[in-house]
This record gives structure tokens, C-alpha cells and sequence, in this order.
């Protein structure tokens, strides 16, 4: 397993390198000079070519590109060109409103879907199963800003049981944690419940109808102990895939769900920079969310060697 995972994290070298290039790259398509809003609109062009030069902008692309590599590497993602502040400082100091939202929806889904696809898939057909697949096909259909507006107006303005936005750290309690953060958690993961959901519903009713499982039924084990043992943990391997795109999705439904609620995630940065242009900040938030992204898919190659014996490592 040790050297699963060493080969897994040495192929992610090659991956980052050509990611830093594209984002390096696509970044540059942005239109709109920083050194002119830098200056503003009646600066002389001395001054926008002094802060040009003072920005490294006038070096060709790919000297640039081998500082700002160099800088990366260094865990350096240069400054901002507006608020002055560390790109990476920045960063760290918002990437756990972000991690705390879509781990909160993650769980929630989690809790949602497993035991919905399961008494559905191993009652196909039942007024259950359909009350589940209406609710999932009601959970793909709602736009995220939406449910969150709607939750918001009932639970934070009209009831009043949670705070409408913010974000309050778990430093200051589990309690004002959860209070900040539950509604937007929901919002999130409502939608990647319903198509685990699906997906686990699915999977259980194939896995039902296995030889194994009829043999397992024919020694006299609990239905529980088939179902759970036998069917879940096999139904599981499909649903593991869906889990970790979900979990990159998440991280991109953060941008909507943190204008919703005004929380002070990455997803908030990532538009206040798209529209005033801080490029720096946009290369290390896409930097950022590509590691994050490469970092789920190797835990889920791992998970697949709990979950089905026949792909672990000799």
C-alpha cells in the first residue's frame, strides 16, 4: 500500500507541473491590464509603465512563468496587487471556512443518501423507493441559490434559529461553529445527497440479486448482518467514484453558497479577484482547488482497496 500511494503522489508531479502552465497560461487571457487599474484612470503611462516594470510585467512570458514556478514550489504564490497581503496567507487563512463548509455538506450527504439508498434499493418497487426517488429527483432539480435563500428566509430571518450570515471559527465554540455553518452545509450537500442517493439505490438492487447474497441468505444470517456486510460494503465501490467528483463539486458549489450566506470561504475570493483582476490571487485560488482535487482522487484510489480486495496492491 506504502507503495501505492508513494507512486500515486509521484505521478502528481508531471499533473501539477502541466496544471501550473495552463493556469499560468489562462490567466493571462484575462482581459484588461493590472498595471492601468493598478494606476488608475488618470495615471500617465510613466506610471503604468512603472508599475509595470515594478510587477515583473514586462519580462517575457516564460521567464515570468519560471519565477512564479520557482515561487510555488517555495510555497510562495506572490502578493496580491490590491490588498498588498501574501497570496498564501490569504489563502490559509480562508481555506477553513471552505474546508468546513464542504466537509459539513460531505457528512450530510453522507447521512442522507446511505440510509435512503439503502431501504430503497432493497425494497425496490415499495412506496419507500418511490417516496426516495422522487425526493432525489427533487434534490437534482432545486438550484443550490435557491434552497439557500429559501432556508434562510425560514430558519435565520422568519424563526430566527440560525444566524443568516458570518462564519464563527471552532475556536469559538462548537455550537456558534454549527450555528454558521448548518444552513449553508445543507444547502450544499442537499444536491450531492440525492445523486448518492440515486447512485446507491441503484447499485443496492444489482447487488441484492448477487448468488452471493442469496447463499449468504440460505445459511440463516440476519438480514441486517446481509445487507450491511455483503450488500453495502460492495454496493459502495460505485458509490466511492460519484463520492469524490461530488467532493470536487463541493468545493465549486462554495462559490454560490458562500455569496449566499456571506461567509469569508475561498469561494468569496475567488469572485471578489475575478472581478478586480488580482491575478496572482486567481493563479494560487485555481492552484489551490486543482491540488485539493488531485488530493481526493488519490484518497479515492485508496478507499478502493478497502472496499474490493481484488485492486489492493500485491
Amino acid at each position: 500500500m506504502f507503495r501505492f500511494i508513494a507512486e500515486r503522489l509521484l505521478a502528481m508531479i508531471p499533473l501539477l507541473l502541466v496544471v501550473s502552465l495552463l493556469v499560468f497560461s489562462m490567466v493571462l487571457l484575462i482581459p484588461g491590464d493590472p498595471a492601468y487599474l493598478l494606476a488608475g484612470e488618470d495615471a500617465s503611462e510613466e506610471t503604468v509603465e512603472r508599475i509595470r516594470e515594478e510587477l515583473g510585467l514586462n519580462e517575457p512570458v516564460l521567464v515570468r512563468y519560471g519565477h512564479w514556478l520557482v515561487g510555488l514550489l517555495q510555497g510562495d504564490l506572490g502578493t496580491s496587487l490590491f490588498s498588498d497581503q501574501s497570496v498564501s496567507g490569504v489563502l490559509l487563512q480562508r481555506l477553513p471556512v471552505t474546508l468546513s463548509l464542504a466537509g459539513a455538506a460531505i457528512i450530510i450527504a453522507l447521512l442522507i443518501a446511505v440510509p435512503a439508498g439503502v431501504l430503497a434499493g432493497t425494497r425496490p418497487g415499495s412506496l419507500l423507493d418511490r417516496i426516495v426517488t422522487v425526493g432525489a429527483s427533487a434534490g437534482l432539480a432545486i438550484p443550490n441559490f435557491w434552497l439557500g435563500l429559501m432556508l434562510a428566509l425560514l430558519f435565520a430571518i422568519r424563526h430566527a434559529w440560525f444566524p443568516a450570515t458570518g462564519y464563527a471559527a471552532l475556536s469559538e465554540g462548537v455550537l456558534q461553529w454549527w450555528s454558521h455553518i448548518a444552513l449553508p452545509s445543507f444547502t450544499l450537500g442537499f444536491s450531492a445527497a440525492a445523486i448518492l442517493t440515486r447512485q446507491l439505490r441503484g447499485a443496492m438492487v444489482d447487488v441484492m440479486q448477487q448468488d452471493y447474497i442469496r447463499t449468504a441468505q440460505a445459511k440463516g444470517l440476519l438480514k441486517r448482518s446481509v445487507v450491511i456486510k455483503h450488500g453495502l460494503k460492495n454496493a459502495a465501490i460505485p458509490m466511492v467514484t460519484i463520492l469524490g467528483v461530488q467532493a470536487n463539486a463541493l468545493l465549486g458549489g462554495t462559490i454560490i453558497v458562500e455569496q449566499v450566506f456571506g461567509m469569508p470561504g475561498i469561494g468569496q475570493l475567488a469572485v471578489a479577484s475575478v472581478f478586480t483582476r488580482d491575478l496572482p490571487m486567481i493563479q494560487g485560488v485555481v492552484i489551490l482547488a486543482v491540488f485539493v482535487a488531485v488530493l481526493i482522487n488519490l484518497l479515492v484510489d485508496i478507499s478502493y482497496g478497502y472496499f474490493n480486495p481484488k485492486v489492493r496492491p500485491q
